[in-house]
């Protein structure tokens, strides 16, 4: 649908058969061996033109005409033909509802006008081509895309639509100062033709994405473009004295710079094929490694050591010399001007405990570590980390297919990944391919994918569910098209397979139904992910008698699942990981580790967490008993703030490690301001709530601020710090927080009880948020308040900020300069009833969080 499919058939062989083919269809071959339709199909196919070129579609016929152009579109796409990016989407809205919606059923008939064109006059529509790149991220460039007329001429009044993906933080276009940044200009081969700019209003993932936006047109003023005429567009033309195009952020092998063109004027915008413009990273910032997690004493692991840039994309450039050591001893010296991506094979580590590898450039200017290593004798289960929830361009995303299976594999180093596109915006070749990359990608011991998709229904149908197949074989894809509501995708699962192959993730998003809930389908919850933090739903889940385990995905739309840097709008913070529980890296070592609920969830860091009661390990149920004790530890990959012990949807137990709580106050302190907003919906069934935005300023009085930094600032759009030019006491910041904390971490010197600090909130609408039900995105009130160093209570005082239904917090604590990031912990509850269940939640100072799957006392599992 949405993809190029020249970007990974190659661009020739294939679309010139097809071209072939198709051209003898439109000579008249209907119902022969070349022509891509079976013969019962071509006869339905036939009948609909007819009748959609007698009359508009209705309430009356629009079902069965969806149903036909469904099957059309998907055998044009399997074999090699580009579908509308939005077609199957406009399908999906005719076959789930019960009544006619004017503009769906007119995008209906347009679409099947424009695969009737495809159809019957293939060359009609011409070709496009590309300056391919690589073009470096966040920087300024000029890309020309040039269109050659096919053999329909475009007349005055035809148009160019210059539409943009949603989701690309491109600069902002325009075609009215040649001398501004982002200039797009365009130009004929034909002198005779000239052009004027207008406007369109486009919806969906290449215009507003819910809503239709105005975007920019180049219509034909004088002249007619005869067929084998070219069009060039050129975005950041630099001609004229403009800097040029601003590149995006993130890499990506396919960023989309989408065409359409219509013939007339108020004609429809026919698509053009998204070309495959590459963008690589730029230089170096950081050095990341990643290691195993747990491994045996003397086993032989593999390191990988990473460069990259400041947005997570791999580096470019001249890279330097790095010194790899463990425990202060040399592991490997990596020569200057290698790749972004090295593996260093067979390291070893002989004696039981924790290891953090060090990686360290010759100038020393940059440092990097990896996750801790775990060593110890026969290990039973090993910790393997995964993304069930990830997006490319196969659905409102960027990027190839393939992209998305290496960066989970040679990138995050993921042990286990699900490219999980939207049904709705996925074709029969699509689900094709992605089975195949499943058995292209996957290596037992290694790497593992599975094949899956994301039943997407809205939320008052039963919300957005990730669903995963054990082997790719034979599977059918239970489709929200067909099975509009959450009862329908059970059903249609057990009908179509066994349940022992199937693992069902809900998410909070667009949230699913908790009060739903197959026991032999579905035993994840989602409750992290780039969408924002929502153990709140997991706990629905709980209170509702579900027996389900906790896990955290990506839901990355940028080819990009397990470890990248977070954008704006609703994708706007770190994404999560899945931490799964195995004996082995195998297809069904770990598919039967979920299925049994062996899980926990992370935002994003490789936290290693062990949690136990009465011996009972996650996801178990134990036997009944008054006492129950919980034993546990956590190896972090920074200090540990808090843990915390949740029984039945209530706090009965914290530990605070990271809250200086002494009476004394010393010259020099290390304080947290954190920012905290709930994201639970305000009302039952609802949407969860949205990002809450934090702007303003910040200034430290009667003491001075040596050092500031934002302890989990990921996102280069919405969180920013700086220290003000004139004032070094004073800081202008903003972030964003969504059932989540995010803090500053400010070091001060001379600090007495005198010591306060001011902070002015400007008003932030909320945003990010799927589309609600009852309640309306809020806008925050202007606020200014003062936290005082004398009111601190055990270390840390609270500023709480009403909105509406919500009790927003500011906080500000002294913390302890050195914390531990191993520790263990152990507490006795007494007393309880049957089937109560317990799970822990672990903070550490830098805002990262890990939540163990639940352990449940007595009582009994739903069946």
């Amino acid at each position: 649908m949405s993809s190029s499919k020249a970007a990974w058939f190659g661009r020739t062989g294939l679309k010139l058969a097809m071209a072939l083919i198709i051209a003898l269809v439109a000579a008249g071959a209907h119902g022969v061996a070349a022509d891509y339709l079976p013969s019962d199909l071509r006869a339905q196919v036939e009948r609909l033109k007819a009748d959609s070129a007698e009359s508009a579609s209705d309430a009356s016929n629009q079902r069965l005409r969806a149903e036909i152009l469904w099957h059309w579109a998907n055998a044009y796409a399997v074999n090699g033909g580009e579908l509308p990016v939005n077609l199957t989407q406009i399908v999906a809205a005719v076959l789930r509802s019960e009544r006619s919606n004017p503009n769906v059923t007119a995008a209906l008939d347009a679409y099947i006008g424009e695969l009737t064109l495809l159809d019957e006059k293939p060359l009609a529509i011409g070709s496009l081509t590309a300056d391919e790149g690589p073009f470096e991220a966040a920087s300024f460039v000029s890309i020309r895309q040039t269109y050659r007329v096919g053999q329909r001429a475009m007349t005055v009044g035809a148009g160019f639509l210059i539409a943009r993906h949603f989701m690309p933080n491109f600069g902002l276009w325009q075609a009215s100062d040649p001398q501004g940044d982002n200039f797009i200009a365009i130009a004929s081969s034909n002198e005779s033709v000239s052009f004027v700019s207008d406007t369109a209003k486009i919806a969906g993932m290449h215009g507003g994405f819910r809503e239709s936006i105005d975007t920019l047109v180049f219509r034909v003023a004088t002249g007619t473009l005869s067929p084998d005429d070219t069009v060039t567009i050129t975005y950041g033309d630099q001609t004229q004295g403009s800097r040029g195009l601003l590149m995006p952020t993130f890499s990506s092998d396919r960023m989309p710079l989408p065409i359409y063109l219509a013939f007339e004027r108020g004609g429809h915008f026919f698509t053009l094929p998204i070309q495959p413009i590459v963008v690589s990273g730029t230089q170096i910032a950081r050095v990341r490694g990643f290691a195993p997690s747990v491994v045996d004493l003397n086993e032989k692991f593999t390191l990988s050591v990473r460069a990259e840039d400041r947005y997570f994309n791999r580096a470019t450039g001249d890279l330097p010399e790095w010194t790899v050591t463990v425990d202060g001893e040399r592991v490997k010296t990596i020569p200057a001007g290698g790749k972004a991506i090295t593996l260093i094979h067979e390291i070893t580590l002989p004696r039981p405990g924790v290891y953090h590898f060090r990686i360290e450039s010759a100038d020393g200017e940059i440092v990097g570590s990896s996750n801790p290593v775990l060593a110890q004798a026969k290990p039973g289960n090993r910790i393997y980390w995964g993304d069930t929830h990830g997006h490319s361009g196969f659905a409102e995303g960027i990027g190839t297919p393939d992209r998305f299976m290496s960066w989970a594999r040679d990138d995050a180093r993921l042990d286990y990944v699900t490219h999980s596109e939207h049904d709705i915006w996925m074709d029969d070749y699509e689900w094709s391919h992605l089975r195949d990359n499943v058995r292209k990608y996957s290596a037992e011991g290694s790497f593992i994918a599975y094949l899956g998709y994301e039943w997407s229904v809205q939320n008052v149908d039963g919300g957005h569910h990730n669903v995963l197949y054990r082997t790719p074989e034979n599977r059918k894809r239970i489709s929200s098209h067909f099975y509009p509501r959450l009862s329908d995708l059970y059903q249609g699962l057990r009908e179509t397979a066994d349940t022992r192959d199937i693992v069902i993730i809900p998410h909070a998003h667009q949230a699913g139904d908790y009060r739903q809930n197959d026991p032999a389908l579905e035993p994840l919850i989602e409750i992290m992910s780039q969408h924002g933090t929502f153990e709140w739903f997991g706990r629905m889940y709980l209170n509702h008698g579900h027996q389900a385990g906790f896990t955290a995905a990506s839901d990355n739309h940028l080819s990009q699942p397990g470890y990248s840097a977070p954008l704006g709008g609703s994708l706007a913070q770190r994404g999560g990981l899945g931490a799964v529980l195995a004996s082995n890296k195998t297809t069904d070592g770990l598919f039967d580790a979920m299925k049994n609920l062996k899980t926990y969830a992370t935002s994003g860091e490789r936290m290693i967490l062990q949690v136990s009661l009465n011996g009972a390990q996650m996801g178990d149920r134990t036997a009944f008993a008054e006492d129950r004790k919980v034993v546990g530890r956590v190896i972090g990959t920074a200090p540990i703030d808090t843990i915390t012990l949740i029984k039945n949807d209530e706090q009965i137990w914290q530990q605070d490690l990271a809250t200086d709580q002494r009476d004394r106050l010393d010259d020099e302190g290390i304080f947290l301001l954190g920012f905290s907003s709930d994201s639970a919906p305000a009302h039952p069934g609802d949407n969860p709530r949205g990002f809450r935005g934090w702007s303003g300023t910040i200034e430290v009085v009667d003491a001075d601020l040596s050092e500031a930094q934002g302890t989990d600032f990921h996102n280069h759009i919405a969180q920013s710090l700086e220290i003000d030019t004139d004032n070094p006491n004073l800081i202008h910041f903003s972030t964003l927080s969504r059932g989540n904390t995010s803090s500053l971490k400010l070091n001060l010197t001379g600090v007495k009880r005198s010591t306060h600090i001011k902070v002015a909130l400007v008003s932030l609408l909320e945003s990010g948020g799927a589309p609600p039900i009852f309640r309306r995105p809020q806008r925050s009130a202007e606020s200014a308040f003062t936290l005082r160093v004398r009111d601190l209570v055990k270390g840390q005082v609270e500023e709480q900020l009403p909105m509406d239904e919500y009790v927003d917090r500011v906080s500000l604590r002294r913390v302890l300069g050195e914390g531990s990031s191993d520790v263990q912990f152990e507490f006795t509850d007494s007393g309880g009833k049957q089937g109560d269940y317990y799970y822990v939640r672990v903070k550490q100072v830098d805002d990262a969080t890990a939540w163990s799957s639940p352990i449940w006392v007595g009582g009994y599992a739903k069946k």
